[in-house]
């Protein structure tokens, strides 16, 4: 008899102990969901507002970089003209314009390429880190609104009061050549100089 107690005992203890694992876990899968949605949640949005700050970094160093290569290069011909003109008074007076040709022939007279070449590379350079800065911006955006519309992730994360961000802020940077292209579907070609 006492066997049978206590073996009901332990039945009883088993089941009570089986119902409060269950309850634990029916409470804790909200919760543990709960917050590691937060969590990414408030990563995502971080890490999309870093990329795109660092887009307008890249930016601005790059276009400074290239008006100031392009103003060397401005000052560069300037210096040079000088040069010319003040040779040619002192060589040949006032009427030195005459023989302009012959000076430059004798000293072999020429802009520099490599000026060009290098602002070229610095163009194409600034150009490729922008890309692939926007590249990866594009798909850390998409990775995050592909989470939004999941349901039960996306059901978490709007539970957390996600999105806090406007996303519609974070815009694509793109060329008004390239927009036109998307926009009619004709590709015109690039004017590279007018």
């Amino acid at each position: 008899k006492s066997e049978r107690k206590e073996m009901k005992i332990n039945k009883t203890v088993a089941l009570v102990l089986s119902g409060v694992a269950i309850l634990v876990v029916l409470f804790m899968v909200p919760v543990v969901s709960y917050i590691t949605n937060y969590n990414y949640g408030n990563k995502a949005e971080k890490v999309i507002d870093a990329e795109y700050k660092n887009m307008e970094n890249i930016l601005s160093q790059y276009s400074l970089k290239i008006s100031e290569a392009v103003q060397v290069n401005d000052m560069y011909k300037d210096d040079l003209k000088d040069v010319i003109s003040t040779a040619l008074s002192a060589r040949y007076g006032s009427e030195g314009s005459k023989a302009m040709f012959q000076f430059i022939k004798e000293h072999d007279v020429n802009l520099d390429a490599s000026v060009y070449k290098k602002i070229q590379q610095m163009i194409e350079g600034g150009r490729n880190k922008f890309e692939n800065a926007q590249t990866k911006f594009i798909d850390t955006k998409r990775t995050y609104e592909t989470n939004l519309g999941y349901l039960w992730k996306g059901f978490w994360l709007s539970a957390a009061g996600y999105p806090k961000i406007n996303l519609e802020e974070y815009k694509i940077i793109s060329s008004g050549h390239a927009k036109e292209t998307f926009k009619t579907g004709v590709d015109k070609g690039l004017t590279l100089r007018k």
